[in-house]
């Protein structure tokens, strides 16, 4: 998280009460509970969704303490859907570090994740306004339903871009827009605010998922994490393979229709859809949506944190993990 958030120290801070927040609460719990969930938290990526929260709350009038512990509850939803996430696909590691279910069992990390899905109910029932937790609800059924949906698609190469965009909308843009919209509605700033910063975070969330699309090809597990090409080893087909197999290619088609899995066959079907344009359609379709963010910033009211949401926006865009 550090490195990320260099330059804000203010931030940074904030965040790492967000992070004892969450541990202090798994201390109340069973001890493995709170030894898994540490252990998350010290692996943990930039904690992006606690600082939206944190960040749009500045354009209003908030309660540091009470702001802290609301993005505390959105990163507890994010821990879980990771937990539940890399059970459904057997991932072995995130972020260079054993899974939950490779270092516990699946059993543990089911009950781990469902221990943060409470916890973060738990939170929003006693700080949010009830518009806000019922919001909260309805996204948790989204992102399973943008899940369900990645599950049907797998292996078929006639999944559309359109089918693609409204998958990750649901698994990651809905999220990075209500963690902005939570922290500008709870801190009291207008509806004309609120709903800039709900179109902001959508469309820095599809940015964001579309440039980890690609960064699934491109980076070595030790930056990002996961084992190259572990999309299209699991039959997932994000919108570099997408825009690739647009041009009817038998090549690119018959190395997929053999399911790679063994690193060789992996960077052969990468440089297939990097030689048929993948990564650069999807690069111009980041960029859009990026382009998108920032005019969303500009419509923001004059206030020092506009500054911070331009270079995050734009690192987001450059990012190579």
């Amino acid at each position: 998280m550090r490195p990320f958030w260099d330059g804000q120290p203010e931030l940074a801070c904030e965040l790492d009460s967000v992070r004892e927040t969450i541990i202090s609460r798994a201390a109340l719990d069973d001890t493995e509970v709170h030894a898994a969930v540490r252990q998350m938290l010290d692996a943990s990526g930039k904690m992006l969704r606690p600082a939206f929260v944190l960040l749009a709350s500045r354009f209003g009038t908030p309660d540091a303490a009470r702001m802290v512990r609301i993005g505390a509850a959105v990163e507890m939803l994010h821990m879980a859907t990771l937990v539940h996430d890399d059970v459904i696909d057997g991932a072995p590691t995130r972020r260079g570090v054993a899974t939950m279910h490779v270092l516990h069992g699946p059993r543990k990390a089911v009950l781990v994740g469902d221990w943060l899905f409470a916890s973060c109910f738990s939170l929003i029932a006693d700080l949010a306004k009830v518009d806000n937790a019922q919001a909260l609800s309805r996204l948790v059924a989204r992102i399973c339903g943008s899940e369900i949906s990645q599950s049907a698609d797998r292996y078929d190469p006639h999944t559309s871009i359109r089918r693609y965009l409204r998958r990750i909308a649901g698994k990651t843009a809905a999220l990075f827009s209500l963690s902005f919209y939570v922290g500008a509605h709870e801190s009291g700033c207008t509806a004309q605010v609120c709903s800039t910063f709900r179109r902001l975070g959508y469309c820095l969330g599809m940015g964001f998922q579309i440039i980890d699309d690609i960064l699934d090809f491109e980076r070595a597990g030790a930056e990002t994490g996961k084992p190259t090409g572990s999309d299209i080893s699991q039959g997932i087909y994000t919108l570099p393979t997408i825009i690739a197999l647009r041009g009817d290619d038998d090549k690119l088609a018959a190395a997929l229709a053999r399911r790679p899995r063994r690193r060789p066959a992996l960077s052969r079907a990468a440089r297939l859809i990097e030689e048929r344009g993948g990564f650069e359609g999807a690069r111009l379709r980041a960029l859009l949506y990026t382009e998108r963010s920032l005019r969303e910033i500009r419509r923001l009211p004059s206030h020092p944190a506009i500054d911070t949401l331009v270079g995050v926006t734009e690192k987001l865009l450059h990012r190579r993990y």
